[in-house]
């Protein structure tokens, strides 16, 4: 038996079969080595802010690929937009490799509004903003509840609860004024930005009126705008629901920033 094992001829047959599985393995991975572009990699570029257009565009030329797995409403973004990515931008990946991305919605969802008559100003504004909307003015009617959301409407067409508006819909609110001619103190608005000054305002049951910016050369500019006049004085007494117009600069040495001796009037 042992000399047929060690038999020239049958240990030639082995070594030509170990020669055949071995090229046969070279061949192998040669050709997954092409096809897979082994060792070439390929810096993932960043995507956000692109719309599918110009994922196109970008991603063309390196060989790569996209497919939108998500899409979710982000009030602040651009519609249509990548928000997310994955691979994430500087990952090195293979050629053909896809890109995953999370875009924002071109229309925003519809939410049905929460029933927030007979609420107090504070807790319906709390809630109506938690259920991703804005408030608008706050107009005042005669009612024995003072303060309490009597309706509610959007661009002067009155909504009810449960009725379906876009997400980030402005709602005005209607609020009872009492049985007397209620007065409230004008709050100081010096150098406050534009979202401040709503809310302090809104604090003191009024609204704000006109808005005039100066020395804004771009919109972005007045974006961080600062208010440095009011048309009423603080603390000057005046009735609820009244609007204040403000005068915004971009220019901080325009800002005169003397509030009135009380505390709750002081603006950082």
């Amino acid at each position: 038996m042992l000399k047929f094992i060690f038999n020239k001829s049958f240990l030639t047959h082995v070594a030509i079969a170990i020669a055949v599985v071995l090229l046969g393995v070279w061949i192998l991975l040669k050709f997954i080595d092409g096809y897979t572009n082994n060792g070439q990699t390929i810096t993932v570029p960043s995507l956000s802010g692109l719309t599918p257009s110009e994922i196109e565009d970008v991603l063309k030329d390196k060989n790569l690929r996209f497919e939108i797995i998500d899409s979710v409403y982000a009030e602040k973004a651009e519609k249509g937009v990548v928000l997310d990515q994955f691979p994430a931008a500087d990952d090195m990946v293979k050629e053909n490799r896809t890109i995953y991305v999370t875009v924002s919605k071109v229309i925003p969802p519809k939410i049905a509004i929460p029933d927030v008559v007979d609420m107090s100003q504070r807790l319906a504004i709390a809630k109506l903003q938690s259920y991703g909307l804005k408030i608008g003015r706050l107009d005042y009617t005669p009612s024995e509840c003072l303060n309490c959301v009597v309706k509610l409407n959007i661009r002067g067409k009155e909504v009810r609860p449960n009725d379906l508006v876009s997400k980030g819909s402005v709602i005005n609110l209607t609020l009872g004024s009492g049985t007397s001619d209620e007065k409230v103190l004008v709050p100081y608005l010096v150098n406050l930005s534009k979202q401040e000054a709503q809310s302090k305002l809104q604090e003191s049951f009024l609204n704000m009126g006109a808005e005039i910016y100066e020395d804004c050369k771009t919109t972005s500019d007045s974006l961080s705008a600062k208010i440095y006049k009011q048309s009423q004085t603080a603390n000057s007494a005046i009735n609820m629901g009244y609007s204040i117009d403000v005068w915004f600069t971009c220019d901080p040495s325009k800002i005169n920033y003397n509030p009135p001796a009380d505390t709750l009037n002081s603006n950082p």
